[in-house]
């Protein structure tokens, strides 16, 4: 016992107490600066805790060296009796302890080594905050870079804060407390309350919504920001738990989790102040390590599901994979019956791969469902109903609205020069396909379409390029067949249109061995092989049966019709003709199903069963009329065989000049072949050839012409030379008469007998010149 008071005597006697209240002040002011640095710059909870722990380790070191730098404990002065053999008392205390120990322990504990160990204590403490506030520790804390991520001053959104207290309004104002304070900051963009109207429309949502965690998270996604700021309040005692959460969108995973107690409700304000302090430093540093999501189409529906799966089909069929694309937007329909835009991108991929029956349908949903759509979207799905009845001036009208809104819809450029290359103006179309080149060189339609239009305005250069970007980036796309097959069948070489051709019809894809099969059958017509011919239109047909593509179908049998009657026997086509009645009878939309009526009307006017063709005539009037349809001139050019049929010429003329007004100024092949005969019949010869002499030159061969390029070009090629021959034009009538000649040396026996006639004939002119 009498050791310990003397223990107790000695550190009331020392400065250890002073030491102590110095040492208390000091850690209080360091603790200070911390927790002004963590307020500051967003450091995580745990640093004023390590700050605490460093004071602590260094105490001991302290007070040690207090208490040896005051010496060893002295005796205090006692009555000399109790002293034996002493002859004077003690007055003076004297050092109990071996002196070079004393010594040894001075060394160490000193206080410059106090201050060296301090100082290096808190060099620890501010390495680790730099290494966290630049470097960061993967798996326990994230990285601050909120300079080098914000640059491009992200979007992030602020939900509403659940709240669990008793004070309804505590909650909203919280959430306004921190919204307000992020959007100090410079590296963040808060999203505006009245920037979401747009979307909640798009979500089919009233724009009085509460915006919770789920709906910011979907708006989030939608729009492609990355991170959601949300939280909740509670009670905590007599105060409260404010708890902050950044989301992270494409995970749906929390991130970051912040919390702050304020100790009563005055103390709410101060500590939000501090919760948004964390949570911007929060996403200051978060948000590097966050997957980045692409943010989704900006269109219409009330389903995110829908919507990613919209996405996906989209993204694919702007890369030329169009009928993968098809299962996503199919999908897509089934979870949002009224999903308007994917209902449109449904109508265009069925379209481009031949299935214009679907895409048709497809076309008219969008427009069905298209009340609610915002102004882009109402004005592009507008224009692909009306383009599918081929109301020209209702397109251009609706894409014209579009370009409006936005110079940059790639859409609507496209697309306006592609209306304008279908009706022959090639001139129009161009500029607005290079404009599309602009705006998507990703996308391989823009090339085709180039290639297309440049071809048809003899601009081979531009052609040449387009088809080997298209090579080099899209190949085996069906765009990248198409331009190959088209520049092909320009330069008349049909040896590598048959080889380009019979590639297509081995891919896996239908819509692309169909198509192959297609121009293969005209290219067969075209050599003299109406066998040929026809076995290809087999497989065509075999191929939309099968897929529910009708169009090429259909356009396989009207070729075949041109091919029949070059080859001096129309009524061979007609089993063709009766093979798709009953693929016609079951079309619902009007560009299939006046094409189908088209196409079997024309056949039996060819043949000469003209009363048949007449019935069907007028249930395509009927289709004319109820489905407001733009009739294309193909009815006026079957009225114009049956009046050449009947002897009346004038009237067939007539009817063709209708068909070309109807078709918007363009007279297709067919239409020029019969208008040849016309003038013919007319004894107006020399115009009648120069009609044929047309139809043998590649000059503006639309896209639609290519197969029937190829097949009249043959019997052209005849007609024209009779018609020269007529009128003395005898170096004409040889040109004519040679090509004809080379291109039926191959030709079935049938027809050997007409190459074996012009080529007596050519040796007779050969003479006389």
């Amino acid at each position: 016992m009498s050791r310990i008071k003397s223990l107790i005597h000695e550190i009331h006697r020392r400065s250890i107490w002073q030491v102590l209240a110095i040492y208390g002040a000091t850690a209080w002011l360091v603790l200070q600066a911390v927790e002004v640095l963590v307020g500051a710059y967003g450091l995580p909870q745990w640093f004023p805790a390590l700050a605490a722990a460093l004071l602590l380790m260094g105490l001991p070191f302290v007070l040690a060296t207090a208490f040896v730098q005051e010496g060893a404990p002295r005796m205090r002065a006692v009555d000399p009796t109790l002293l034996p053999d002493t002859s004077d008392p003690v007055l003076e205390p004297v050092e109990v302890g071996v002196g070079g120990e004393t010594a040894g322990l001075k060394h160490v504990f000193n206080w410059r080594n106090a201050i060296l160990i301090g100082v290096a204590l808190f060099a620890i403490w501010g390495v680790v905050a730099t290494v966290w506030l630049f470097i960061g520790f993967p798996g326990l804390v994230v990285k601050a870079e909120a300079a080098g991520f914000f640059c491009e001053k992200d979007q992030v959104m602020v939900a509403v804060f659940e709240n669990e207290t008793d004070q309804p309004a505590l909650g909203l104002a919280v959430r306004e407390a921190i919204t307000t304070d992020l959007d100090q900051s410079e590296y963040i963009n808060i999203v505006d309350r009245t920037e979401l109207n747009d979307v909640l429309d798009r979500m089919r949502l009233a724009d009085t919504t509460s915006v919770d965690e789920r709906i910011a998270l979907e708006i989030s996604r939608r729009e492609g920001f990355p991170a959601v700021v949300t939280g909740s309040v509670t009670r905590l005692g007599s105060g409260f738990q404010l708890t902050a959460r950044i989301v992270e969108v494409s995970t749906g995973e929390v991130a970051v989790r912040v919390r702050e107690t304020a100790a009563d409700e005055s103390k709410v304000v101060e500590t939000v102040e501090q919760l948004s302090r964390l949570v911007r430093r929060h996403l200051g540093e978060s948000l590097t390590s966050l997957q980045r999501s692409t943010a989704l189409p900006q269109v219409t529906t009330g389903s995110l599901e829908a919507l990613e799966l919209f996405a996906r089909g989209r993204s694919l069929g702007r890369a030329g994979q169009q009928e993968s694309a098809i299962p996503f937007l199919e999908e897509a329909v089934k979870i949002d019956t009224a999903f308007a835009t994917a209902y449109r991108a449904l109508g265009i991929y069925y379209g481009n791969i031949g299935n214009s029956g679907k895409a048709q349908r497809n076309a008219d949903l969008a427009y069905k469902y298209s009340d609610r759509l915002l102004a882009r979207e109402r004005y592009l799905v507008g224009a692909l109903h009306h383009s599918w009845r081929y109301q020209v001036d209702s397109v251009v009208y609706y894409y014209e609205r579009e370009l409006e809104r936005d110079p940059n819809s790639y859409v609507a450029i496209n697309n306006l020069g592609d209306l304008y290359e279908r009706i022959g103006r090639y001139e129009d179309a161009m500029p607005y396909y290079r404009r599309a080149a602009e705006l998507r060189p990703d996308l391989p339609t823009v090339y085709v379409n180039i290639g297309s239009a440049a071809r048809a305005l003899g601009n081979h250069a531009a052609d040449d390029s387009a088809v080997a970007v298209l090579q080099a980036r899209f190949s085996g796309n069906l765009g990248t067949y198409w331009a190959i097959a088209g520049n092909v069948l320009y330069s008349d070489d049909f040896d590598a249109a048959e080889q380009t051709a019979s590639g297509m019809s081995a891919q896996t894809s239908a819509a692309t061995a169909q198509w192959g099969q297609w121009i293969l059958s005209s290219i067969a017509a075209l050599k003299g092989n109406p066998r040929q011919a026809s076995a290809h239109a087999d497989t065509v047909i075999e191929i939309g049966e099968n897929s529910g593509a009708m169009l090429a179908p259909y356009l396989a049998a009207y070729n075949l019709q041109f091919a029949a009657l070059a080859a001096g026997a129309p009524d061979r086509a007609l089993p063709y003709v009766e093979r798709i009645i009953d693929h016609a009878s079951r079309e619902t939309t009007p560009f299939n199903g006046y094409l189908a009526l088209g196409v079997i009307a024309n056949g039996y006017a060819l043949a000469g069963d003209l009363g048949e063709a007449r019935r069907l005539l007028a249930s395509m009037d009927s289709v004319v009329e109820s489905q407001n349809f733009s009739p294309l001139g193909l009815g006026q050019e079957i009225r114009a065989i049956i009046a050449l049929q009947e002897g009346r010429p004038d009237q067939a003329l007539e009817h063709l000049q209708r068909a070309r007004s109807d078709d918007y100024g363009r007279r297709r092949h067919a239409g020029r072949l019969l208008l040849g005969d016309t003038y013919a019949a007319l004894d107006r010869i020399e115009e009648a050839a120069a009609q044929y002499d047309t139809l043998t030159r590649s000059y503006r061969v639309n896209f639609t012409d290519t197969g029937m390029y190829a097949t009249v070009k043959p019997l052209a090629h005849e007609r024209a030379a009779n018609a020269f021959l007529t009128i003395g034009d005898t170096a004409k009538a040889i040109t004519h008469l040679s090509a004809f000649v080379e291109l039926w040396q191959d030709a079935d026996p049938e027809l050997q007998p007409r190459v074996e006639s012009a080529q007596r004939l050519l040796t007779l002119l050969a003479g006389e010149r």
